[in-house]
């Protein structure tokens, strides 16, 4: 009897556990397809009609929006550039931009000389570049008003990306695109590629890397919820009449006296940023010729105001991440500066080679800063043009 039922027992035991498993099983598969809905639910609509670009003529822009939460500020965006008034039917290429921190898919430069966007599009590359959320929290807005943004986490942000290109994959036919970063931009290019290797035709790594460490060691207190572009001396509105000012006039007298000129007052400013830019020269160069004043305010005046403080004690790139990277072959072009620190070029090497491919494409420049990467007086020559070529040799 007391067997019998001690058999009882344990059948009735692994029945339940049976249950139990089964039930987690499928509460895993209902969350998984209700993360896939959501991203599928994602709606992209044109926002206005594509118009030329002043400064390139014969490139124009489109620009979509789409909702991805209840609040105004959970909106993403794309700008698509293409040569010719019609998108294209059947693009050889695509590439899908991710800017760096506090910058943003619109075209801000109209140069394609300094543009990646314009460049690559007046020769026939059909080149999307993505808003994220931070595009659409007004300047203006109070930090003690931005608590959302404690839960804009990497993971977040490339669920946005993850709609974005889905949404540019559906435009274009295209089963792979090619995914371009710059700086913080290059990193969500390998999250992106990790998770979704099959959806990769190459990544263009912009002077960015996959991170080793999160990037604030300490975490940031309860209440700091986005990092402020413009800082204790150079604050958000002062940086901002500083960029008009070189862009009106760079002759002009400079609203810091010992500098003569607004555009002298603007190299300095970029030339010593320090900190997390490391040397002098570390955020850009001009002073060593590699970029021009009126260039880079252009560029630094679109930039958003905030960025969620949450992503800086972060690193996604699990174990598991890291060993979909490296099984993935994909084709990798990446370029390196040298002014953030000796650190900074073998970190953007390390993560060109971290997906396995047979020779990855990498490039250091020697002086130049960050920005002179993408903005630089020579990016048409060392950046954009060669990977224009790399593109055309892995399309297809």
């Amino acid at each position: 009897m007391t067997n019998r039922l001690s058999f009882t027992v344990r059948r009735f035991v692994r029945r339940a556990i049976a249950i139990q498993l089964s039930l987690i099983v499928a509460i895993c598969a209902l969350h998984a397809t209700a993360q896939a809905d959501a991203t599928e639910a994602v709606t992209f609509t044109a926002v206005g009609t594509p118009h030329e670009i002043k400064g390139a003529p014969g490139i124009y822009e489109w620009s979509y929006q789409a909702t991805v939460g209840k609040s105004p500020f959970d909106k993403i965006g794309l700008h698509r550039t293409v040569k010719g008034p019609d998108a294209p039917a059947d693009p050889d290429a695509v590439v899908l931009y991710l800017p760096g921190t506090n910058m943003n898919g619109e075209v801000a430069l109209e140069d394609p000389r300094y543009s990646f966007q314009l460049y690559l599009a007046n020769k026939g590359v059909d080149v999307w570049a993505m808003d994220y959320r931070t595009h659409f929290i007004p300047p203006a807005t109070a930090e003690k008003d931005l608590s959302e943004l404690a839960g804009w986490t990497n993971d977040v942000f490339e669920s946005d990306i993850d709609a974005a290109a889905k949404f540019v994959r559906a435009q274009t036919g295209r089963d792979k695109v090619f995914v371009a970063g710059f700086s913080r931009g290059v990193e969500f290019s390998y999250l992106y590629a990790a998770l979704h290797p099959d959806r990769v035709a190459g990544i263009i790594a912009l002077d960015g890397f996959i991170p080793r460490e999160p990037m604030r060691k300490v975490a940031a207190p309860a209440d700091h919820y986005a990092d402020d572009i413009g800082g204790a001396h150079l604050t958000y509105d002062k940086r901002k009449v500083l960029m008009q000012m070189v862009i009106d006039n760079p002759e002009q007298a400079a609203p810091i006296p010992k500098y003569k000129t607004a555009r002298e007052n603007l190299e300095h400013v970029v030339y010593g940023a320090g900190g997390f830019f490391g040397t002098n020269g570390g955020l850009a160069n001009p002073q060593g010729g590699f970029s021009d004043a009126v260039v880079l305010a252009k560029l630094l005046i679109a930039y958003d105001r905030y960025w969620p403080s949450v992503q800086d004690g972060e690193n996604p790139f699990t174990p598991a991440l890291l060993a979909s990277l490296k099984t993935s072959k994909i084709p990798v072009i990446a370029f390196a500066s040298t002014n953030f620190g000796g650190q900074w070029p073998s970190m953007v090497e390390a993560a060109a080679k971290s997906t396995g491919a047979p020779d990855p494409s990498y490039k250091k420049f020697d002086g130049w800063g960050h920005l002179d990467v993408l903005a630089g007086n020579k990016s048409e020559a060392e950046v954009f043009a060669p990977t224009f070529e790399w593109i055309k040799q892995h399309q297809k």
